[in-house]
């Protein structure tokens, strides 16, 4: 049996007081915080979400786990449950007292309880929540088809081919654990405790917990809550480009078309203003007009930032008779859905909205990564070499590229390490000196002295403190950076002799068609942001988790971006691959 296995109840570590420990984080907030406690959908519509009495949202009815107890001490693996049979608790029954039905041995001397779903569940608004109109919302079966044990037409409901395995649909008790690991000691690398207090707030010890939390697993259900006839799906990409926008359209198209028989596809115009906007047309989609796109870079549908007037954007919905919107875009995208969502909900609407994350710099909260990202690490590798062969070929060369990452070092720190011509890595999550016996100048010179020459990579978001933007924040409401790269360049040629080559390779990165493993996820992820329409999900969104394709409500991935680590191990392996001390903290502005 491959179910995962999860402790219920938080473990409790006490361990020596640790330095590493953030002392400024509230007690009780933590990476352990439940997720559907800090960022859980609230709306004004009765019935949405509402609080359940312990703090943690209930989930719908039906996307409501079960409770299941085991005992013993395995641990199990793989980050995923999978329930079936009928919704009651059900207790796990052993062949023997001693050896459990998959053959492992458990000690009965230490008992835990382990849970899918029920009160860990991360809740996802049902449309049954929030429609409120006048037709009936009903659950009929699907006629999506994945192998020949689908349903047979013209024979009774439920009935199937005898090549039947019960897996031609996922279950809505199958569960993604959204966090696989847990950490023995505040000390672990990457660790994140809270302090344990007394009654007077003084501290007493660091604690590590684990409190299991389960995403629902993404795929096509059994039942449906849209006629296939009746649908009008819109698709909008917005914000910037990235690879494998078109690779999800086409997966959106064909899966709507082929697996649901859906006859109406309208693609949205340059973003959010191209529901309302006067003289800008909707593009009808097909399978016929996606053939082949994704072997292109860009998007069919273009791209915009801004734009977002919900009232009109859900006025121009209504009035086209579109019942599901799926919105590709990052952080700004998904809540600008969330909004629609909400007002839709707020209408009474059966509108299903459904985000696909979409950011070339991979910080969006709670899922492995996003797509295209692996295409920009690989495209961004040929500015790197480039830069070396640059740097080499000069006297005292050094090469200098800038990569995308307003807040999120992880293209330039995950390009870096991929290649093995960089010296110096610079991102906006560690702060780094440029001058002073520590700082990043003194070790570059130190480079060219000692090997000749000297690579340096750049995020875009890097040493802001250094250099002096516009100001504000652009159309997609991100700010206005100041450009570190030229900035870095002339400072160098200011304190040695050196021949600097720069390259920023922007454009080029995130307009490539995608790389292989990137159009596979993007295929995957089109197909089951339809199945989550189709299943009545709404304000949700797809991505990989642990491996496995989960949905997930928006508004915790939307509370901030995703940064790397400094202390983490990723940054420490790159670090290490490189040679790259630690630069002083900066203790001016210049």
């Amino acid at each position: 049996m491959a179910t995962a296995l999860a402790l219920a109840a938080p473990i409790r570590l006490p361990v020596r007081r640790s330095a590493h420990t953030p002392a400024g984080r509230p007690v009780g907030v933590s990476r352990t915080t439940p997720l559907a406690a800090l960022g859980s959908p609230s709306h004004s519509v009765s019935g949405v979400c509402a609080s359940n009495g312990v703090g943690i949202p209930s989930a719908p009815s039906s996307i409501r786990g079960r409770t299941r107890a085991r005992t013993g001490t395995g641990t199990g693996g793989g980050g995923a449950g999978v329930a079936g049979g009928d919704s009651a608790p059900a207790r796990a029954v052993l062949a023997r007292d001693d050896v459990s039905d998959d053959g492992v041995a458990w000690d009965e001397s230490a008992r835990y309880t382990w849970r899918v779903g029920g009160a860990n569940d991360i809740p996802i608004v049902h449309l049954r929540d929030v429609y409120r109109g006048t037709e009936p919302l009903v659950a009929r079966q699907s006629p999506f088809c994945t192998k020949s044990s689908c349903p047979i037409p013209g024979l009774p409901t439920g009935a199937r081919t005898p090549l039947n395995l019960n897996r031609t649909f996922v279950s809505e008790l199958d569960r993604v654990l959204l966090k696989s690991m847990t950490f023995g000691s505040p000390d672990s690398l990457s660790a994140e405790c809270d302090f344990e207090c007394d009654v007077n707030g003084e501290r007493l010890c660091n604690t590590c917990e684990f409190e299991p939390e389960f995403c629902i697993r993404a795929g096509p259900r059994a039942e449906i809550y849209f006629k296939p006839s009746e649908v009008h799906a819109a698709i909008v990409n917005c914000g910037g480009l990235c690879p494998g926008i078109n690779d999800v359209i086409r997966s959106l198209v064909n899966t709507l078309e082929v697996g649901y028989d859906v006859k109406k596809i309208s693609g949205i115009r340059f973003g959010f203003s191209g529901f309302f906007k006067d003289g800008v047309e909707n593009l009808p989609l097909s399978r016929k007009t996606v053939r082949n796109i994704q072997s292109q870079g860009g998007s069919i549908v273009g791209c915009g930032r801004g734009g977002g007037d919900v009232n009109q954007i859900v006025n121009a919905i209504e009035r086209q008779g579109m019942n599901m919107i799926f919105v590709i875009g990052g952080n700004g995208s998904h809540a600008g859905a969330n909004a629609i969502s909400q007002e839709c909900a707020k209408r009474g609407l059966k509108v299903s909205v459904v985000g696909i994350p979409k950011t070339i710099d991979n910080d969006i909260l709670h899922i492995d990564k996003t797509f295209g990202f692996d295409t920009a690490v690989e495209e961004a590798q040929k500015a790197i070499k480039a830069a070396a062969t640059e740097a080499r070929s000069a006297l005292n060369g050094i090469g200098v590229v800038k990569l995308m990452g307003r807040q999120s070092g992880f293209i330039a720190m995950n390009a870096a390490l991929a290649n093995g011509d960089t010296d110096v890595c610079l991102i906006p999550e560690v702060d780094f000196a440029m001058e002073g016996p520590n700082g990043a100048v003194a070790h570059i010179k130190n480079l060219v002295a000692s090997q000749g020459y000297a690579v340096v990579v750049l995020a875009e978001g890097a040493g802001q403190e250094y250099v002096m933007g516009a100001g504000g924040t652009d159309a997609g409401g991100n700010p206005v950076l100041g450009d570190i790269g030229p900035w870095f360049c002339k400072r160098l040629k200011a304190e040695m002799s050196c021949d600097v080559k720069y390259i920023d390779p922007t454009y080029m990165v995130r307009a490539t068609p995608t790389n292989s493993s990137d159009a596979i996820y993007c295929s995957i992820l089109g197909q089951n942001a339809v199945h989550a329409a189709f299943a009545g999900l709404t304000g949700a969104t797809v991505g990989l988790c642990n491996g496995h394709y989960v949905y997930l409500p928006i508004p915790p991935l939307i509370r901030r971006a995703r940064v790397v680590d400094p202390e983490g191990r990723m940054w420490e392996r790159l670090r290490l691959a490189i040679n790259q001390p630690v630069f002083s903290p900066i203790t001016e502005k210049v």
